[in-house]
């Protein structure tokens, strides 16, 4: 079985599960984020051409709460940041754009505050700015932890989160 069809029906089983879900009445929560983005990546042996520039990334997450303790979570992000050598810029920019599911396990305090951590998997599609048909897709690992904190009486919460993807970025 290819590594697309196993992303593909590893989403799809999460969108079943979470249609189940919704059916018996388990919260459904929409996230936005945004922030910066860091590719702690070095391309060559020598260390001299890197992705550390910090650039930004947007995005978002659907989740189904299973149990209070559980969610499972579907995320998109879009990210670019731009390409060093020997510390200088490039002008070489490289877009990811990462698609995951994941399993989130969370701890609901009386107070609201919500600490939570995820793992799962996914892919990442890499894109160089200003060129076509050269775009590669990889398997990525994704983890990430977070505080969330919901306003009282409100379906709104406010969070802080960091999320990592693993992935070999060449072949």
């Amino acid at each position: 079985m290819s590594f697309t069809r196993t992303i593909v029906g590893a989403l799809a089983l999460t969108v079943a599960v979470a249609g189940t879900a919704t059916a018996q009445q388990h919260a459904v929560w929409l996230m936005g984020k945004s922030g910066g983005f860091n590719a702690v990546t070095n391309l060559n042996d020598a260390g001299t051409a890197d992705f550390n520039k910090i650039g930004y990334n947007v995005g978002g997450a659907v989740g189904v709460q299973v149990n209070p303790y559980v969610t499972l979570r579907a995320n998109f992000s879009f990210a670019r940041n731009q390409m060093q050598a020997n510390g200088l810029d490039t002008g070489n920019r490289l877009n990811r754009f990462f698609y995951d599911a994941a399993i989130q396990l969370q701890y609901p305090t009386a107070i609201g505050v919500e600490p939570y951590v995820y793992a799962g998997g996914g892919a990442v599609t890499l894109h160089e700015v200003g060129t076509s048909g050269q775009d590669k897709t990889k398997g990525t690992g994704t983890f990430g932890l977070g505080l969330n904190y919901t306003i009282p009486r409100t379906g709104l919460g406010v969070f802080v989160e960091g999320q990592g993807w693993v992935y070999q970025a060449s072949n």
